[in-house]
């Protein structure tokens, strides 16, 4: 049983972007192409990102996991704001962002799919192994596609000093979270950093869709 549900985790970790892809592009007509170009970003970003890392110390894991939360959260949030700001100028919609994200949840589910194939057989995997990865990929997807439109808002209204830094405090923070608490608590703590997360990025969609005053006074 424990190893169906390693199968099973796994391969809802490693087909859900691609199913939420296909859902994502058939209910709104988003334009695919970003997410392709973020799946290809993604191998950069995390090959520096774990060269950084490999010269943290771990005397203190606290600290190391703090530094390692604000690291990737940096690193990855600041490379949606250059695509999305400086490349991708021709894909501005709100539903072009969230295509992006799940570009980039792509890389990050890859690998952890075949994290829960590999432990088939071995009888080390937790029981509830599929919930957790059930959570996570929900989470996950929820998290990227809010943090992409909070940037994309910056962006479009000149507030990306304020924006981008939120989004990447909520990507360290919730990475922090699920390294340093057990996983009950954690699991809680980040439910509720998404709640909020999200919440702000459903205000800053619908703000994107009022048209600027000058525009609306031209149609009156």
């Amino acid at each position: 049983m424990t190893d169906l549900c390693c199968l099973l985790a796994g391969l809802i970790r490693l087909l859900g972007p691609a199913a939420l892809l296909i859902y994502w592009n058939r209910r709104t007509h988003a334009r695919v192409f970003p997410a392709f170009v973020a799946l290809a970003v993604c191998f950069p970003v995390f090959i520096l990102g774990n060269a950084i890392r490999s010269g943290f110390h771990y005397s203190s894991p606290i600290f190391y996991y703090i530094q390692q939360g604000l690291l990737f959260g940096i690193l990855e949030e600041g490379a949606k704001f250059i695509m999305l700001r400086f490349i991708l100028t021709d894909y501005d919609d709100c539903t072009d962002a969230v295509t992006y994200s799940i570009g980039h949840g792509a890389y990050e589910e890859f690998g952890a799919g075949i994290s829960c194939l590999s432990l088939i057989g071995k009888g080390t995997a937790s029981p509830i192994i599929l919930a957790v990865n059930f959570w996570a990929v929900i989470h996950s997807a929820v998290s990227g596609a809010a943090a992409c439109i909070m940037i994309l808002y910056g962006i479009r209204t000149s507030k990306s000093r304020i924006m981008l830094p939120a989004a990447v405090a909520f990507h360290a923070a919730g990475n922090i979270v699920l390294a340093v608490f057990i996983e009950s608590a954690a699991v809680i703590i980040t439910t509720l950093l998404t709640a909020a997360e999200l919440y702000i990025a459903v205000r800053c969609w619908k703000a994107m869709q009022i048209p600027p005053i000058n525009e609306t006074e031209q149609q009156l």
